[in-house]
């Protein structure tokens, strides 16, 4: 999943730096749609489910698994991906960001490419993606993680087989559900993508879909 709505979905809506970024919590919005959420997976055998650290997924964590009585484990390597506006930025400056990692990506490898906290994209990714498959080499057979867009859309894009720089292909609303099976072996079979009980057709009016013009 990627968690609840955390701000109001506009282009000029004022976004968290990066020492306020990882306390931001859910809207009272986003804590009510995703009751919708529990309700819907109460009964998919969930029996483990684990979380970015910052508040906002440990929150939509927490009210997903609740009617279950399951506890949520943290797992660092799940947080957001470091792109910051300036200080005072907007929405906006952070969509500009996006797309000039892609561009950015599309042109060098991932390797070589620097987030803002000095790891290049390449590791963020796979030490995601081992904090995952960790996570499901217990005896779990049905686990919930709950983490963030961009980095959501950074492990479906490898679970797809698209290059990094495609990443921003997938959209990833707020609440929404993704279901990946890993099969014999660990090959991942996508079944599901971006899934949100409100707005099931994605209309232009979904939460979490930003405004054209970026």
């Amino acid at each position: 999943m990627r968690h609840g709505e955390t701000y109001a979905s506009r282009l000029e809506t004022p976004m968290a730096g990066p020492d306020e970024d990882p306390e931001l919590p859910l809207t009272p919005r986003g804590r009510t749609r995703l009751a919708a959420v529990a309700e819907a997976l109460a009964a998919s055998g969930l029996d483990a489910a684990c979380s970015s650290p910052y508040r906002r997924s440990r929150e939509t964590a927490g009210i997903v698994v609740e009617p279950l009585g399951l506890p949520v484990t943290p797992l660092p390597a799940l947080g957001e991906l470091p792109l910051h506006p300036p200080p005072g930025g907007t929405l906006r400056d952070v969509a500009r960001r996006y797309l000039a990692l892609a561009r950015e990506l599309a042109s060098r490898d991932a390797a070589t490419v620097v987030l803002d906290d000095g790891r290049d994209v390449a590791d963020t990714v796979a030490t995601a993606l081992d904090a995952v498959r960790d996570a499901l080499e217990g005896a779990h057979t049905q686990l919930l993680v709950v983490a963030h867009g961009g980095l959501n859309r950074f492990l479906l894009a490898h679970w797809l087989g698209l290059p990094p720089s495609g990443f921003l292909s997938i959209d990833q609303d707020f609440g929404c559900v993704n279901v990946i099976d890993f099969v014999r072996g660990g090959r991942a079979w996508v079944r599901a993508v971006n899934v949100t009980l409100d707005d099931p057709v994605k209309s232009a009016g979904a939460p979490g879909r930003l405004e054209r013009g970026a």
